[in-house]
């Protein structure tokens, strides 16, 4: 594979190169591929998939709450009661 660097990088490689961080250039572009490739990993991570985390929340609350049966007679839930 043949990249076309622009310039500026160019100069960021061959000073690492020139302060002895890397052997050679390939070696700094490996580095600075690894380095990219995690960044973009962890922000996929980060980010929700599909909606924001609340509503998320609100939609597995949903159906968590979906998911019971109702009791089929009143229930006295007022504060006075629970005290």
């Amino acid at each position: 594979m043949t990249l076309d660097v622009p310039s500026e990088y160019e100069a960021v490689i061959q000073q690492a190169v020139a302060n002895g961080a890397f052997g050679s250039p390939e070696e700094a572009l490996r580095h600075a591929l690894k380095l990219l490739a995690i960044e973009q990993s962890e922000s996929q991570r980060a980010k929700p998939k599909s909606a924001p985390e609340h509503e998320q929340w609100g939609n597995q609350f949903r159906a968590w709450a979906d998911g019971h049966k109702p009791v089929g007679h009143f229930v006295d839930d007022s504060r006075e009661s629970i005290y």
